[in-house]
């Protein structure tokens, strides 16, 4: 087996496990929003998340608290951060919380939601395209080749 097929063979596998991935993620989301409460939270605080890259900007998570039915005041930071804030402090914000758990807690916004599916799906997309690319250039090669008198 020549390189190109195991780099074409490698590049698929990760691009289909990706995408399987990201089909697993967005299943997760699914289900949580289904099973899940809102509420109406606030943004309390913004976490600047330092970079470990050297000439990188910093990032910002949200601290947001939100109010159960109970009374009870949760806080909760969500995993994501941006450049610049995606929030600012004071802002109110839509939360869906776990009933049985409500510091799982995720914040109604695209990327929060939705982001690790979608970029894992689109990086899946690009290596299953990369795959597809190069066997359809490693066959016309081939087939050139077969082509050519001798």
């Amino acid at each position: 087996m020549n390189s190109a097929r195991v780099i074409k063979f490698v590049f698929g596998l990760v691009g289909v496990l990706m995408l399987i991935g990201a089909g697993l993620l967005y299943q997760n989301t699914t289900k949580f929003i289904a099973s899940a409460s809102r509420a109406q939270g606030e943004v309390i605080d913004l976490l600047r998340v330092e970079s470990s890259r050297r000439n990188s900007s910093d990032t910002w998570r949200p601290m947001v608290h939100f109010k159960l039915p109970s009374g009870e005041i949760i806080e909760f930071t969500p995993s994501s951060s941006s450049s610049p804030p995606a929030y600012d402090k004071g802002e109110i914000v839509e939360v869906f919380f776990n009933p049985a758990d409500p510091k799982d807690a995720r914040l109604n916004g695209f990327f929060d939601l939705w982001g690790g599916a979608a970029i894992v799906g689109g990086l899946g997309a690009v290596f299953l395209a990369f795959a597809i690319g190069m066997h359809f250039l490693l066959s016309d090669e081939a087939s050139a080749k077969r082509r050519r008198p001798r």
